[in-house]
């Protein structure tokens, strides 16, 4: 299937330039094209015919054609000039716009003519996503062929059924008493062994839709954990949750009816025939009065299949408020915004339902056009069939017959195939939601190396780093957080990070775990490059005890036993008094089994900090990183959290982020960091001595703690 949506043709100039990459984003938006990646195309197009402008190609002939290829949309770029491949050349804002695209541009060259094509994937195409969902039926196929075995079965007698039906009204015409009890029994055996094999055919159906569905959210799920921290963090809570839980959900239920109302399908199909084995005249009417209800449901779902992604999208913002509201509700209470909440709720609730009732009120004005048309439709089926027979062409028994076939077909067979088409609708927005997840460059994947660390020793290098949160599609645009920072912290060293927040301290920490990559220069762990390394070589060797570090809601036993699954008595107890909460512990109702509440909402911010210092103990990590660990804590919980970040200091690389001095004055070396890069290093009392700014924030920290 080729289909040509778009043909541009100019010449290669500013205006030209503008025009050009203008047409070719209206038709990626026209088509479906996610709006991040179509500004990404946007913008690599632009820079691309910028490398052939300053090549001196100015003026030449330039051609952009857009067209649908077998469920992909492809666009080719061709400049008439000489030979100029801009994949390879050095532009470093072109090079960064490239890693947007999961399927790479290609570029070739012919007598003068340089060509260039994208690709992009459309995952509303109900092929590709029968696919995509085979991969997850498949481990239960038989059990799927078996069921539409039965299903067929049930069909095969669904057809005999008005047959037997029409033979006793014959019977009883033609007074024969003995064979109406005859086929009365053939009728209830038929009935029966259809009723017994659709209930075959539903459970089979419903244990591989139990078995699609395990399979799916469970490689959803595996997909969203290798996404970026920087996607999940801007896309928000409710449209994972709702892709993760309800579109794959969809998919496998969808998988099932779509499969199910296909072979009800071919129920009416085999009805068709019997009918143009009894009159091709009347069977070619049904197909006509059919035909025409048929086109009305396509019309009907195609409109649906495009207010339903609206829909979808504005549902998706409502339930990401619902999830931060249930998380954040203490503070929702604290603040006294339950009213400024609410409303903004309220809001999201009525635009997403409004989408419904819009979506709803053009599928159900259709819905009612087709059944009108259905009606006239029937009243003349009717008024052909009393005209046949009063003309004597058709005795009244057949024509009963034939009313009984036409009656399943132009009431339940168009009534399956608007579920049916509904279904698939639901099916194809659904898998292109999922699909996204997994493959779009809209959600990008964290990317590890092949190099492998056995044996880390501890050693953290920094060299001339760059990095900014930058959520914009082009590069450069964002504030830089670090700038040309370097720095070295060796095996076993334990270092502070200090400064005025927003300075880069938590930055650092997430480059060193590799959450974020640095813009320009390099992270370097053991002399290793972090990109290089594989993922266990990065964090498995590193642990992190965060400000609000997340206590799950089980028991202080099971949240330990995350990290390590064979965890004996012992060791959870030498690590609990390791980091000073073996006391704390012991005084709860069941103590290690005492259930704690989501978050650890029923632990003190103190006792959640040194659960978490045991945890990082039983991972047994070479580096340990603290980031503001006893901030907004009473001198005492601070205290013990020092001496349990004391206790894990011998052989471990340590570096803490403080927001009290009194946390780091023991570490080491302290870095003092101010505006994304390392203004002074040394010992508290040498910092003391040769940093104005940080004798200023020791002053401050000093009157915060007598005040």
């Amino acid at each position: 299937e080729k289909q040509l949506i778009m043909k541009w043709k100019g010449s290669l100039n500013r205006q030209g330039i503008e025009e050009a990459s203008g047409a070719a984003y209206s038709e990626l938006k026209r088509a479906g094209i996610e709006e991040k990646q179509c500004l990404a195309f946007r913008l690599t197009l632009e820079e691309i015919l910028n490398i052939y402008l300053d090549g001196s190609c100015e003026g030449s002939a330039l051609f952009v054609r857009c067209r649908k290829l077998f469920g992909d949309l492809e666009v080719v770029i061709r400049v008439n000039c000489r030979e100029i491949n801009p994949l390879e050349h050095e532009d470093i804002i072109l090079g960064r716009l490239l890693k947007n695209f999961v399927i790479p541009p290609e570029y070739s060259a012919q007598k003068g003519s340089n060509r260039l094509r994208f690709v992009f994937t459309l995952y509303n195409t109900t092929f590709k996503n029968y696919v995509f969902t085979w991969k997850y039926v498949k481990q239960q196929k038989g059990l799927l062929l078996f069921s539409i075995s039965a299903q067929l079965f049930s069909v095969i007698f669904g057809i005999l059924a008005p047959i037997a039906s029409a033979g006793i009204i014959r019977a009883y015409t033609n007074n024969k008493a003995d064979m109406v009890l005859e086929i009365a029994g053939a009728l209830l055996i038929i009935s029966l062994l259809k009723n017994l094999f659709m209930v075959i055919s539903n459970q089979g159906y419903n244990h591989v839709y139990t078995g699609a569905l395990s399979a799916l959210e469970s490689d959803v799920v595996d997909g969203v954990l290798k996404i970026t921290t920087g996607c999940i963090e801007e896309k928000g809570t409710g449209l994972f949750i709702q892709r993760i839980t309800g579109d794959t959900s969809r998919i496998a239920s969808g998988y099932n009816s779509i499969a199910d109302m296909f072979v009800n399908i071919l129920n009416y199909a085999g009805i068709l025939i019997a009918m143009f084995s009894i009159d091709p005249s009347i069977a070619l009417v049904t197909v006509v009065i059919v035909a025409v209800q048929v086109f009305v449901e396509l019309f009907r779902t195609k409109r649906l299949f495009k207010d339903d992604r609206i829909f979808r999208s504005h549902n998706e913002q409502f339930t990401g408020l619902v999830g931060e509201m249930v998380r954040g509700h203490r503070d929702i209470r604290l603040l006294n915004n339950e009213k400024t909440f609410w409303e903004e709720l309220t809001e999201r609730i009525n635009t997403a339902n409004e989408k419904r009732l819009y979506m709803q009120k053009r599928s159900w004005n259709l819905k009612l056009f087709r059944w009108e048309t259905g009606e006239f439709g029937t009243f003349a089926f009717i008024a052909l069939l009393a005209y046949l027979i009063a003309k004597g062409e058709m005795i009244p028994a057949t024509a009963l017959i034939i009313y009984n076939y036409y009656s399943d077909i132009s009431s339940s067979s168009l009534k399956t195939i608007g579920s049916f088409l509904d279904s698939i609708t639901d099916f194809n927005i659904s898998n292109e939601r999922v699909c996204a997840l997994l493959t779009s460059a809209e959600f990008p994947k964290e990317h590890f190396g092949n190099e492998r660390l056995d044996k880390v020793r501890g050693e953290i290098t920094f060299e001339h780093v760059d990095f900014s949160y930058d959520t914009s599609v082009k590069p450069g645009e964002g504030r830089k957080i670090l700038q040309d920072m370097s720095f070295v912290i060796n095996p076993g060293e334990t270092v502070g990070l200090v400064g005025k927040s927003g300075c880069g301290k938590t930055t650092a920490f997430n480059l060193i775990t590799k959450l974020y990559e640095p813009d320009a220069g390099k992270v370097l762990l053991d002399g290793k490059n972090i990109k290089d390394l594989t993922k266990d070589s990065i964090r498995g060797n590193i642990t992190v005890v965060s400000q609000s570090p997340y206590i799950f809601r089980m028991s202080v036993r099971d949240n330990l036993k995350l990290v390590k699954p064979d965890l004996s008595d012992d060791e959870m107890i030498r690590v609990c008094r390791l980091a000073c909460i073996d006391e704390d512990i012991n005084l709860l109702p069941q103590g290690y089994d005492t259930m704690i509440g989501e978050g650890g909402v029923n632990l003190s911010g103190g006792q959640r900090q040194r659960l978490a210092i045991a945890r990082s103990m039983l991972r047994d990590s070479s580096i340990v990183l603290f980031d503001e660990a006893t901030s907004a804590l009473d001198n005492d919980t601070q205290a013990r959290i020092q001496q349990a970040i004391d206790n894990i200091r011998k052989d471990r690389t340590v570096i803490i982020i403080a927001h009290r001095l009194s946390t780091v004055i023991n570490s080491d070396r302290i870095f003092f960091m101010q505006d994304g890069n390392i203004l002074a290093k040394g010992r508290h009392e040498e910092l003391l001595e040769t940093c104005e700014p940080y004798r200023n924030l020791a002053m401050m920290d000093a009157l915060e703690e007598n005040g």
